[in-house]
């Protein structure tokens, strides 16, 4: 269904007298006809010329222009047109440009119509427009209510340094500085962040977020796959078998392991958590290690390899 609209308007020339009709253009979708625009800008959408004398003129007809990449909405009033009578026009095309788009492009920023001078005061306007897209932690910084990219809130700064890290060894460090990420309230608060920006029109961040959301619950899953490991070993030669299945906590102790970052922080934790010196202890990171591997997680698979290094006391 095209967006952009037009719309006959019956005129006589001012100088042959000959009725003749024009075709005006009142909605115009940028991306969809940006011919349409250059037609704006060079304040030309509305000329149109007698078919019998060849006499020029403007059709007196409003234009409602539709940026999206700008987020912007622009009415291009027409001369002398009273007040109230373009107040009315301009609601009726704005509903029919919200009819004509996609759901997903029903954003809250197309109830803030800017209203011009006319087709020339549009092409003014169009050279003003923003056209910087938001990046993905601006959303997120918006919605967790920061207006400085530069100062997000932890949620905001936790997520976007997940979402940025390129090596486990980022990732590490992300989850060391932040170590609430890996909790499961996390999936719901996330969800229900994704929720309310979807409620409020804002897709983009709503798919921030669910992005957020998805990656970390497959960080978890992949972390918790040496528990079904457990329940369903592999037989292998290079995994050591424990006398005695984990304790309770060992979900939490095995994150805070994958959270240090140098072997003073092992030997901290090994003095917090003294069943780490213990071999089954190093039994189970041994099933975590080979459960990585398994779902091909080499990165957090070397990462548990090098923490049963130190704890045993080898580096």
């Amino acid at each position: 269904m095209p967006i952009s609209y037009s719309q006959p308007y019956e005129l006589v020339c001012p100088t042959c007298q000959t009725p003749f009709v024009a075709e005006a253009w009142l909605i115009v979708d940028a991306e969809e006809r940006p011919d349409l625009v250059q037609a704006i800008r060079d304040v030309t959408l509305h000329d149109t010329r007698c078919s019998s004398c060849g006499q020029t003129g403007v059709v007196p007809a409003p234009v409602l222009l539709h940026d999206r990449r700008a987020r912007a909405v622009l009415f291009g009033v027409p001369y002398e047109m009273p007040e109230a009578e373009w107040n009315e026009l301009a609601q009726g095309l704005l509903w029919m440009l919200i009819g004509a788009l996609p759901r997903e492009d029903q954003l809250p920023y197309l109830g803030n119509v800017q209203a011009e001078a006319g087709v020339a005061g549009v092409a003014e306007a169009l050279d003003q427009l923003n056209y910087t897209p938001q990046s993905a932690a601006e959303a997120i910084g918006d919605a967790l209510g920061s207006d400085d990219s530069e100062e997000l809130p932890p949620l905001a700064e936790a997520i976007m340094r997940m979402l940025d890290a390129d090596t486990p060894e980022e990732l590490q460090a992300v989850l060391h500085e932040y170590p609430f990420l890996l909790d499961e309230a996390m999936d719901e608060g996330l969800a229900g962040l994704a929720e309310a920006a979807v409620d409020a029109g804002e897709f983009e961040i709503s798919q921030a977020f669910e992005r957020a959301r998805m990656s970390l619950t497959q960080l978890r899953q992949t972390l918790d796959q040496s528990s079904q490991s457990r329940a369903n070993p592999k037989p292998t030669a290079t995994v050591a078998q424990a006398s005695a299945p984990p304790p309770a906590n060992w979900n939490t102790i095995r994150r805070a392991v994958l959270a240090c970052e140098d072997a003073s922080e092992l030997a901290a934790l090994r003095a917090e958590y003294p069943i780490l010196a213990s071999a089954d202890a190093d039994a189970w990171l041994a099933e975590d290690q080979q459960a990585l591997r398994d779902v091909g997680d080499l990165g957090g698979a070397q990462l548990i390899g090098e923490a049963r290094a130190v704890l045993r006391g080898e580096r």
